[in-house]
């Protein structure tokens, strides 16, 4: 019988172009659609909650897709495992309400930047973490990230998308520190395209000591995208976790 279903994923993005397929390209998409069209009949496209660009890594991105299964649904995790490469994995598989969307049906995203603060890079981080061999104000990042909560317009800390809006409302928005790790977190309902990244050059530009917290306040809210910090690259950056009714 067809039913409907969802998958919570993590992967290591360096090797692949995105999640989405793109012809001719490694991606997430692809590797995943080619374990699960061995084990099930589908009727749908696979939506997914976060189109993650090149580069970037999740610890929970969902998928969702209707079809029938080929193998019992408590099985379906395992096999698919068995048939991905090593640096993609399906933490879970469930049969969902009619109604589920995996994106549509999402609430909120929440979006991490981890960065390394050392004199010298790790390599065993090197693929997850951006290095910083600055010494950094935490406080003041502190402050001119809680600027960012609320509704606002992140054209200065995105990159252009024609006919698309850009405002976005946030949830939360704070720094966490573990020594010499920090993760800039963020949920907020949707992301524009490198709001993340740019955001955090922004806070970067900030911890320097390059920008004050006002000026941080100041270009978040001059609807300028000349204004933004530098785009830092994809490697820092995970989707932590999507949100639905939960």
């Amino acid at each position: 019988m067809e039913g409907n279903f969802k998958l919570v994923l993590a992967y290591d993005g360096t090797d692949y172009h995105g999640f989405q397929v793109q012809p001719g390209l490694p991606t997430v998409q692809g590797v995943l659609e080619s374990a699960l069209d061995r084990l099930v009949q589908r009727s749908s496209p696979l939506y997914v909650a976060g189109r993650t660009d090149a580069g970037v890594h999740a610890r929970g991105q969902v998928v969702s897709f209707r079809g029938v299964l080929r193998v019992p649904m408590g099985e379906l995790a395992g096999r698919l495992n068995e048939l991905l490469p090593p640096d993609v994995l399906v933490l879970s598989a469930e049969e969902v309400e009619e109604g589920f969307h995996a994106r549509h049906s999402a609430r909120a995203r929440e979006y991490a930047y981890y960065l390394q603060v050392e004199e010298k890079p790790s390599p065993f981080a090197s693929r997850f973490v951006y290095w910083c061999p600055w010494r950094l104000n935490l406080d003041d990042m502190r402050e001119a990230i809680a600027h960012v909560r609320g509704l606002h317009d992140f054209t200065p800390f995105s990159r252009l998308e024609r006919g698309r809006s850009r405002h976005r409302e946030v949830m939360k928005a704070e720094i966490e520190s573990w020594g010499r790790v920090l993760a800039v977190r963020v949920k907020a309902n949707a992301f524009a395209w490198a709001m993340m990244r740019r955001l955090v050059g922004g806070l970067l530009e900030v911890g320097r000591g390059r920008w004050t917290p006002e000026d941080f306040r100041d270009a978040l809210e001059s609807g300028d995208v000349a204004r933004g910090g530098p785009t830092l690259p994809p490697r820092g950056l995970f989707l932590e976790r999507v949100y639905y009714g939960d």
